[in-house]
């Protein structure tokens, strides 16, 4: 394996924010989604067409899709872990087309055509 002072200056910059980040942040893979429902109570708001909106965190867990209702004492903490889990995803995206430039430099140097 390479040296890290090797790799091109904006690679070694997404690298370490991708450690930087998961060291430092917690996350959670998924997306929020805001949902209006209706509780049922005949003398409700939500009764009258006022609904009760609340957060639901859309995610994959043990192998099935969920949807999980974010108490709002954690809404604001769970924007963060989101926001966290897709700039890991944004410097991962960066790093593999450094890497795949690379390959294809590579390929291209050893007479190796891409289809």
């Amino acid at each position: 394996m390479r040296h890290r002072g090797s790799l091109p200056e904006q690679e070694r910059i997404a690298r370490s924010k991708v450690t930087k980040l998961l060291h430092d942040h917690p996350f959670v893979a998924g997306g929020l989604v805001k949902m209006a429902r209706m509780c049922g109570k005949a003398n409700c708001k939500c009764a009258r067409g006022d609904k009760h909106v609340s957060w639901y965190l859309s995610t994959r867990h043990q192998k099935t899709r969920k949807m999980i209702n974010i108490p709002r004492q954690w809404e604001k903490e769970m924007f963060a872990w989101v926001k966290t889990y897709k700039e890991v995803l944004k410097q991962l995206d960066r790093i593999s087309q450094h890497c795949l430039e690379r390959f294809l430099t590579a390929s291209k140097a050893r007479g190796i055509k891409d289809s």
